[in-house]
Formats: structure tokens, C-alpha cells, sequence
């Protein structure tokens, strides 16, 4: 309900209702920015990418700054991954870098660096660090001290005050940049759409082949963010494989029946990608983004899938640390493992 009346595709009676909240939610988010820009510095020797949303989740920024890293790995660059740990339970101070080494169980860290944090570290290879603390300063300096970290990216580091950047990479749904065009929390805009300015580079993760931006969208950068770089990522499907597994995953048979398990920010788009991928989806369980399952729920999806007539449940990566190693249930239980491929040649750097 909530994502259809900020989206603009349900009714919007109760979110206009919220619009005197979003007033004070502009003058109180106002004072926090200007605070952060006059309180964030800089790293000596490191170059900084702030992958940040214009709108509350869903948008593919944990995915473009993965991309980023594993780019700036290939070419050679010593990168780190700096975000702040949604979903941990330890004291900030007592996060900092997730473990990389062999054999390390990933599975019994999630209450001390966040499920995202973890989701990360699965996917990068050994050579990128991530590390987890609001304080990006602090993970920061970690990673250019401790592991020669030159080129940092900061995951959802739009808002955070400590760590200054040399880039600014804002993430924006193609089809819904501004939602309902609210601020939080009558609709999704974290920040006034005006701030899309502040951007070095516009990215849109797109979920289909032969997608396109909507030239209404097109028509609203043009106006608000003229000049501003525009990079096109196509997000690819690489195979599934089983929770925690390290094996080469396997692709999908075309028209496999499946049922989706998910607890993400965008879950229309995740169905988007499986139906494009060329699955015969036959249920979809969503649940709240990060959210806090319970092993009798999951069942209950896993049974209502077979009851469709699916073969096999589908998760995200996202999902897979917090997914119950021992949980059995109806269905066999697959990650979907994917890539990115740029669409525009030469556009990044």
C-alpha cells in the first residue's frame, strides 16, 4: 500500500493527509545536510564515490557501488566499500572491516555488520574490503591504513557528514525517479528533487533487455539536471545457487516454474527481472525491505509457492545472510546471482 501511494500508481488521499510531516521533514533534513556538508573531509591519497538515492530504496545502489568496486578491482586498484550497517546490532565502534578470509562463517556475523554489509562481501571478490560503521571516516581510514585501500565507495553515502567525496553517483528509477514527487513521509524523496544538481553522474539500473528510460524522464533531467553524465546499467542474470554456496551458480531452465521470496526495497522490480529472464513466476512472497522473518512465515511462502505450482523458491542475494541454513520447507531454496553490463560504452570511468 505504501509503495503504490508514494510510486503514484494507488491513492494518494492518506499520503496527502502526511503532507504537513513533510513540511517539517524539509526544514529538520535541511539543517542535517547543511551540518553534514560543513562537517565532511577528506582522505589524503584516496579518490571517494558517493552512491546515493534521491528517493527512499529500491533503486540499485547497493548494486552500482558492488559494480564500482569490482571495476576498480579489475583494473588493478585497491578499493573498499564503506557503508553503514543496516540491520547490525553492535555498537558502531565494534563493526568496522568484515572478515575476508577462508572459511570465515559469514552466517553468524549478521547481528555485528548488518545483512547488506554481508550480501557484499559474498558477492566482491577477496581483494575489495568492506567495512561497516556510520562513521565513514573511521571505516575509511581503516581501509586506506590497514589495507591500502586507494579508491573508497561509499554505499547510500549521500547523507552520511564525516567523509567528503570526489564523485557523487545518484541512483534514480527509470520509470518512477521522484515517486508520488513527496517528500518523506508523504511520499518517497529523501531530499528536494532540486538536489538531484548536486550529482556528478545520474545512474538507472535497468531490469529488462531492450529497456529504455521514458522519455518523460528524460524530458525532467533535461530540465533539472542539464549537462549532468547519464549512465545506463543493465542488470544480467548470472545463475542460482543454493544459500552460502561458493560453486559456479547454474542458470534457470527457460520457463521454469518459480516462486519468489523477498524482502527488498523494489520488489515490482525484482518481479520485472525474473519475468524478463524468461521464469514462469507463479508467486511472489514480499515482505518489508530488511525485514526480520520468522522461520514459520518463510515456511508459509515456501508452501503457498508449491501450492502454485513452482519448483523452486528464488531469493536475493540481499536476502541470503539472513535466510535460516536450517529452515527445509516445500520448496528448494536457490540465490539468484547476478552481474551488471553497461549499456553506454565509455561512459564510466
Amino acid at each position: 500500500m505504501v509503495e503504490r501511494s508514494w510510486s503514484g500508481d494507488g491513492s494518494l488521499s492518506w499520503t496527502k493527509a502526511l503532507l504537513p510531516l513533510a513540511a517539517g521533514y524539509a526544514v529538520i533534513s535541511g539543517v542535517a545536510r547543511a551540518r553534514a556538508r560543513a562537517t565532511r573531509r577528506a582522505i589524503e591519497g584516496c579518490h571517494v564515490v558517493a552512491v546515493g538515492n534521491l528517493t527512499v530504496g529500491g533503486t540499485g545502489k547497493s548494486t552500482i557501488a558492488r559494480w564500482l568496486a569490482t571495476e576498480a578491482a579489475a583494473s588493478g586498484a585497491r578499493a573498499a566499500v564503506l557503508l553503514r550497517g543496516h540491520g547490525a546490532e553492535a555498537a558502531p565502534a565494534e563493526r568496522g572491516v568484515v572478515p575476508d578470509f577462508a572459511g570465515y562463517p559469514l552466517e553468524k556475523a549478521i547481528a555485528r555488520y548488518g545483512d547488506e554489509a554481508l550480501a557484499l562481501r559474498r558477492s566482491l571478490p577477496r581483494e575489495v574490503v568492506v567495512a561497516s560503521d556510520p562513521d565513514r571516516m573511521r571505516a575509511g581510514r581503516a581501509a586506506r591504513s590497514g589495507y591500502g585501500a586507494r579508491v573508497l565507495i561509499l554505499d547510500d553515502g549521500w547523507e552520511q557528514g564525516s567523509l567528503a567525496w570526489d564523485e557523487l553517483w545518484v541512483a534514480l528509477d527509470p520509470r518512477q525517479p521522484l515517486g508520488n514527487g513527496s517528500l518523506l513521509p508523504a511520499g518517497p524523496l529523501r531530499r528536494p528533487k532540486s538536489a538531484i544538481r548536486e550529482a556528478t553522474r545520474i545512474v538507472f539500473v535497468l531490469e529488462e533487455p531492450g529497456e529504455e528510460i521514458p522519455q518523460s524522464t528524460v524530458a525532467w533531467l533535461d530540465r533539472a539536471a542539464p549537462g549532468i553524465p547519464r549512465l545506463s546499467l543493465r542488470r544480467a542474470l548470472l545463475g542460482a545457487s543454493p544459500p552460502g554456496a561458493t560453486e559456479r551458480p547454474e542458470m534457470p531452465a527457460p520457463g521454469a516454474r518459480v516462486a519468489l521470496v523477498s524482502g527488498i526495497g523494489a520488489p515490482a522490480r525484482l518481479t520485472r527481472f525474473i519475468l524478463a529472464a524468461g521464469l514462469d513466476l507463479r508467486y511472489h512472497a514480499v515482505f518489508p525491505d530488511h525485514a526480520r522473518w520468522s522461520g514459520s512465515s518463510l515456511r508459509a511462502a515456501l508452501s503457498r509457492g508449491a501450492r502454485e505450482g513452482a519448483e523452486v523458491a528464488l531469493i536475493t542475494e540481499k536476502d541470503e545472510p539472513r535466510w535460516p541454513a536450517d529452515l527445509g520447507g516445500a520448496l528448494p531454496v536457490r540465490v539468484i546471482r547476478t552481474g551488471i553490463v553497461p549499456l553506454v560504452q565509455g561512459a564510466a570511468r
